[in-house]
């Protein structure tokens, strides 16, 4: 009997720039790299410890995403966050988890339910103690309606949606944790019936109820300066 042939050549690879990517995105992220900050080639080279390829290409599809700026022998900088790139990515973001969950729930299995249930867990001990990784429960809640929404362009669609989202995040320190509490009873229940409209409609109330906390915070930021 011949021996068979190892499975590691057939199992998938991360490419190089996918790793670099991944790398960068945390960095800007957590604040390693900050906004503004020029990005030197031979800097990344000695920190990543790869070539200059895979980091420009990393650096294209951070582009892309909206979290670097470049301009041809100028400059290739972290971008700067404004009030109005996080209301443009918050309304898409809600927006896509409108129809992620109309066209989710109905597909769901007995196991989705279970999943999403402990995603569900995790955002009401999140909310409960104030914390603010809540905003990652919420990405990881619509990432996983949005992979089995059954529409390969939404999936594409939402992989720089939610990058852009995490980073833009990041000058905007209100949040509303009672308004996600009382949302989550509804979304377990949506999810357990299949019920997408019930979901999508939970969605779109709990983004219109956190854009209208995020504009009374503002106000009175700017009343009081």
């Amino acid at each position: 009997m011949p021996v068979p042939k190892s499975t590691v050549e057939n199992s998938p690879r991360k490419l190089l720039r996918d790793v670099v990517l991944e790398k960068m995105l945390t960095a800007i992220q957590d604040g390693t790299l900050q906004a503004g900050e020029r990005l030197n080639d031979d800097e990344l080279v000695a920190w990543l410890g790869v070539s200059r390829t895979p980091i420009r290409e990393a650096i294209a599809k951070l582009v892309d995403y909206g979290l670097v700026e470049m301009e041809a022998n100028r400059y290739t900088r972290v971008a700067s966050p404004t009030a109005e790139q996080y209301d443009d990515a918050f309304q898409m973001l809600f927006g896509v988890g409108e129809l992620a969950a109309r066209w989710s729930f109905p597909r769901f299995e007995d196991a989705d339910v279970t999943a999403f249930g402990a995603i569900l867990d995790d955002m009401r001990a999140h909310a409960t103690a104030e914390d603010r990784a809540l905003n990652d429960d919420i990405d990881r809640a619509i990432a996983f309606m949005v992979a089995r929404s059954g529409n390969d362009l939404l999936v594409k669609t939402s992989e720089s949606l939610l990058n852009r989202a995490k980073f833009v995040r990041i000058g905007e320190p209100e949040f509303v944790f009672w308004d996600v509490a009382q949302a989550l009873d509804g979304f377990r229940a949506a999810a357990k019936g299949r019920d997408g409209e019930a979901g999508g409609a939970l969605v779109r109330g709990l983004g219109r109820a956190m854009a209208e906390h995020l504009a009374t915070a503002r106000a009175a930021k700017a009343a009081e300066a």
